[in-house]
């Protein structure tokens, strides 16, 4: 009897699903493999990132550190230079243009793979994954149609977040905008803006607004009223590879480890290097960090640390930071630290009760338009998300306390609610930083994605042994 093929269903077309598929076709099972890709949008790479916009979007990584492989890191800018052939390793691509690299990269995959592994590409929102029986197929829904796995990966990003209790009012209302990265989430005619949230997507936002408008007035209002730092368009490495960048791998006390981190960015600088070297030097042992710290650490972070870890890590593209110092000194951009209290419709526009950090009273004041740019919610818990509300009520998966995401085991592997390990279903993205809290960044990604497709092809052989047996 000849053998069954291997299935391997991956549910989301962005970064992550995109470069699992590759790796897989580049590295496949030796026999046959049926590779599923399924993601909602039509085309397959674009994810939220990296889709068409009506603005040029730039990545907030240089060039040289964004290729999709470990095995080729000069492979982005080859193909940058196709199109912009000034490109070079410190640039900041358009963001549209690496969703044409990813889809390129997995065009080029499917194409070098050996005959005995096909891609499926399957557009459409699953919602729901059953295991059938104990160790047998997984029952794989999209839409109306059915498919069978040996292997699931939930390749997708973090749930989309619910609408705010202050927004209850505003949600049905034109003026108020949940997703920023909508097509033309700004309008010409906006002559006042608030955008909630001063993170990278405020950045973004504020920059292609004031494009649209050159006289429009921006207020941006965040917790905390922090805004990223810079990228340097190039520096000078001082530290050596082989560096521990806190000392303190073993450490428990987040004090400590934040002692220590300024004490190396200010070495790296004395050195007269740059403190973004410490904290890309921190990021690559702050999986080992996360993992150390008790449940009260992690927490004491989250509360006191995190939006200024948040600030230096997530920095924005030095062109973007120089429009938004402009937009500043210029009184269009106004940047402020608080809490909307509500929002409610006033007419075309919307008013916005909102209390400064460290005040009681409130204050007030209306907006053409209110842009949500906080960011989704990483707390699966009370999710709407349809696949991933089944999954929680079957079992399948579970939360972290901190809701961050989702507990993990070895490879992504999905911790089950009785806190065992599923040998079948993965989870590859954002979500992992649960477990590991740095698992944001394409290094990151693309390096779980390689480990786990050697993972999956190793699976798959006994799969079919025992089929072929049977």
């Amino acid at each position: 009897m000849q053998p069954r093929s291997a299935t391997i269903a991956i549910i989301g077309g962005g970064f992550s699903g995109t470069v699992l598929a590759a790796n897989l076709l580049r590295r496949p099972p030796p026999g046959p493999t049926r590779i599923i890709l399924v993601e909602r949008p039509a085309r397959i790479g674009c994810g939220v990132a990296y889709g068409s916009s009506a603005y040029p979007y730039l990545l907030n990584v240089p060039a040289a550190r964004m290729s999709a492989t470990s095995y080729e890191p000069s492979q982005l800018i080859e193909f940058a230079r196709r199109h912009l052939p000034e490109a070079g390793p410190d640039s900041y691509l358009p963001r549209q243009l690496y969703g044409e690299y990813l889809r390129e990269f997995l065009r080029l995959a499917e194409r070098a793979a050996p005959h005995n592994v096909q891609l499926e590409r399957v557009h459409g929102e699953a919602t729901a994954v059953h295991p059938l029986h104990g160790t047998g197929p997984i029952l794989v829904q999209v839409a109306d149609q059915q498919y069978l796995a040996d292997q699931v990966v939930l390749a997708c990003g973090d749930p989309p977040a619910a609408v705010k209790t202050y927004a209850t009012k505003v949600a049905g209302l034109s003026a108020y905008v949940r997703d920023p990265h909508q097509a033309q989430v700004v309008q010409p005619s906006d002559r006042t803006l608030l955008l909630i949230g001063t993170g990278l997507t405020m950045v973004d936002v504020a920059v292609a607004a004031a494009a649209h408008n050159s006289t429009v007035q921006i207020i941006a209002l965040s917790r905390h009223g922090l805004l990223p730092a810079p990228q340097h368009r190039a520096s000078r490495a001082v530290l050596d590879v082989q560096l521990d960048p806190c000392g303190l791998l073993a450490s428990r006390s987040l004090r400590r480890v934040v002692a220590a981190v300024r004490r190396l960015a200010h070495s790296v600088q004395e050195r007269g290097g740059d403190w973004r070297e410490a904290i890309t030097r921190t990021r690559e042992c702050a999986p080992a960090l996360w993992q150390n710290f008790s449940q009260a650490e992690r927490q004491r972070f989250l509360r006191h640390v995190r939006a200024y870890w948040d600030i230096h890590r997530h920095r924005m593209p030095p062109e973007f930071a120089e429009s938004l110092g402009a937009l500043r000194r210029s009184g269009q951009l106004q940047v402020r630290a608080g809490c909307i209290r509500q929002l409610r419709g006033e007419g075309d526009r919307i008013g916005v009760r909102w209390r400064a950090r460290g005040c009681q009273d409130t204050q007030e004041f209306s907006v053409d338009r209110v842009i949500d740019c906080s960011g989704s919610d990483h707390r699966l818990q009370g999710t709407g998300d349809v696949l991933w509300r089944r999954l929680l009520d079957a079992g399948l998966a579970s939360p972290d306390p901190c809701g961050l995401g989702l507990r993990t085991g070895q490879h992504g592997a999905l911790i089950d609610a009785g806190g065992r390990g599923l040998a079948q279903l993965f989870y590859l993205g954002p979500m992992l930083r649960a477990d590991h809290w740095e698992a944001t960044a394409v290094g990151e990604l693309r390096s779980r994605a390689e480990a786990l497709a050697v993972v999956l092809a190793n699976q798959a052989i006994p799969q079919r042994a025992a089929a072929a047996a049977s």
